[in-house]
């Protein structure tokens, strides 16, 4: 899904000259959900450290204690809240696969990148709290240290280290790479497919809050429908219409939060001519209804 470019998240996550970003963030006692359901186009590495969090990354659930930590895919939908009562504190690393290599179809892009964005390798969702002395070999404590190193640097002021931070990051991808598993392999069918589905991913995002048909799509590539559906699911791992159907949710998102505009005229400026069925389709997305999500105090995206 690493195609889907025209969401622009909340919350700016670094640059076009230096995409990365540091998240420093501690909520109160009492806190509930930390962040709502979302995807952003920027792997995330998030380090508890204090309290409990249950987190969500699209349909599994962890319980995160301080010291844990989890990486969160490029347009994997996640989400968290507070597993207890108590005070909670992360941070959060967000970076773009353009940090390491900004062309994919590069031999470094698809060695080292393309696999990780298409499922066909999987790096550890969570990894649970190490030891992180100077004694210490495991990877996953290596990994640690140089989150912990990136942590330390201001928030505002990233720019000033940048060939450390991208030293630590090329360091936390390789460690993260060596000990990734295996799923299946990116063949060059799968690259073929991604470049032809570019233009059917692009007229979606120009077009969504229009009526959109898979004879559409089909024509713009071209194929029959059946094939295009068979190759969009295969490719993007879901159908043409639950594609369509997340990406005007998100987008929803923007104008609920951004504007003021009445939750029927939002739910039509985003494809939805059925204020009942975008209702329910957000509250089965995003977790919260519309309305709620609007008022919440509690919606910052990472």
């Amino acid at each position: 899904m690493n195609q889907r470019r025209n969401f622009e998240e909340k919350v700016i996550h670094g640059t076009a000259e230096l995409p990365i970003a540091l998240h420093k963030l501690t909520y109160p006692k009492d806190t509930n959900v930390i962040f709502y359901l979302h995807w952003h186009k920027e792997f995330e590495i998030l380090v508890i450290t204090e309290g409990n969090v249950i987190f969500t990354i699209e349909q599994k659930e962890y319980l995160l204690n301080a010291g844990d930590f989890v990486f969160v895919n490029s347009n994997f939908y996640h989400s968290a809240k507070a597993a207890t009562g108590e005070k909670c504190s992360f941070f959060a690393i967000d970076f773009s696969y353009q940090l390491m290599q900004e062309d994919l179809y590069t031999r470094f892009g698809r060695k080292y990148i393309l696999p990780i964005l298409n499922g066909h390798l999987a790096f550890s969702e969570v990894i649970r709290r190490v030891e992180t002395d100077t004694n210490s070999d495991f990877w996953q404590a290596q990994i640690m240290k140089h989150l912990i190193e990136i942590s330390n640097y201001p928030e505002h002021e990233l720019d000033s280290h940048e060939l450390a931070i991208k030293s630590h990051i090329f360091a936390i991808w390789d460690l993260y790479y060596q000990n990734a598993t295996v799923k299946s392999q990116l063949n060059d069918t799968v690259l073929f497919n991604m470049e032809r589905l570019k233009p059917v991913l692009q007229f979606i995002h120009e077009n969504y809050s229009y009526d959109i048909t898979l004879a559409e799509l089909a024509g713009l590539i071209p194929m029959s429908e059946g094939q295009f559906c068979r190759m969009f699911k295969q490719t993007m791992k879901v159908t043409p219409v639950q594609y369509i159907m997340r990406y005007r949710i998100i987008q929803s998102c923007h104008l609920l939060l951004d504007t003021d505009k009445k939750i029927g005229e939002i739910a039509n400026l985003s494809g939805f001519n059925n204020i009942s069925y975008y209702n329910r389709l957000f509250l089965q997305t995003i977790g919260c209804t519309p309305k709620h999500y609007r008022t919440s105090a509690s919606h910052r995206l990472f």
